[in-house]
């Protein structure tokens, strides 16, 4: 009997250390800090001539416990080596504000285009020089002294064609999964931030099931006659099971215009 007593209390003993060890780790609301982040968009000039300037615009999210403060977090490119790191004119873009956890903050910044090549852009957060969180879609970027030109019977003020895009055709209800989109503007006039926009939406019999939530993706700077951009963003696949159509076109004031992109019947399971 007092064996077991003795047993008992040897247990209460160790269970109260072990209790005491957890509420000193955890008791006091202070929980391991952690950097993470979510890419959300971007938009980058898929064709440039050397030498020039071009806008760029990348949106991230801050999906950690930690709050980007400005001197230490910033975005950077990644998968730069020294001899490519001064391929850009900028590597680093300081977050300039205070980023709380859950918000977003949008990157828009100038780049210059280097000697003709065809080159990778990506992004990625970090605190000081650790990386961290999601990256940005890969961009491939042609840069080019001689502006190609191809022939199009419908050169008219506002006319785009469509060059390509990655979208996955099966998807899983409420995931969310990236896409990209390459235009050209095949007009004559300047698409200009503000004033035109990539819109997501759905085309034939599922119209009315307005599948995509996906706000209009906009232009980080100006997309001049027969240029070309690269959209990237997210989408979320729908809460309900079926077939579903996605395609994008460009639009300005409301009024779509120029060449959509292929149709993609996307399964969503």
């Amino acid at each position: 009997m007092k064996h077991l007593r003795s047993t008992i209390i040897l247990f209460a003993v160790f269970a109260l250390m072990i209790g005491t060890l957890y509420a000193q780790q955890h008791g006091t609301g202070i929980s391991d800090q952690s950097d993470n982040a979510s890419y959300l968009s971007q938009s980058t000039p898929g064709l440039m001539i050397p030498g020039q300037s071009y806008g760029v615009s990348v949106t991230m999210k801050n999906t950690g416990n930690t709050t980007w403060k400005q001197g230490s977090y910033s975005l950077k490119l990644i998968n730069v080596n020294e001899a490519t790191v001064k391929t850009w004119s900028v590597s680093s873009i300081d977050v300039n504000s205070t980023v709380s956890p859950g918000n977003e903050v949008v990157f828009n910044f100038t780049i210059i285009a280097p000697v003709d090549g065809s080159y990778n852009i990506q992004w990625q957060m970090a605190n000081g020089n650790a990386f961290f969180g999601e990256p940005t879609i890969n961009i491939p970027i042609r840069v080019s002294g001689n502006e190609v030109k191809t022939a199009d019977p419908n050169y008219i003020e506002n006319n785009a064609m469509f060059i390509s895009q990655k979208v996955t055709s099966e998807m899983e209800t409420g995931l969310t999964y990236d896409v990209s989109v390459i235009m050209k503007n095949t007009g004559v006039t300047t698409w200009k931030p503000g004033e035109y926009k990539l819109k997501v939406s759905t085309t034939g019999a599922d119209n009315t099931l307005n599948a995509w939530a996906v706000a209009n993706v906009e232009l980080s700077s100006d997309v001049t006659s027969r240029s070309e951009v690269t959209f990237t963003f997210k989408v979320t696949a729908p809460n309900k099971s079926g077939v579903y159509n996605f395609q994008c076109q460009l639009v300005k004031d409301g009024t779509f215009f120029g060449q959509p992109s292929t149709n993609v019947v996307i399964n969503v399971n």
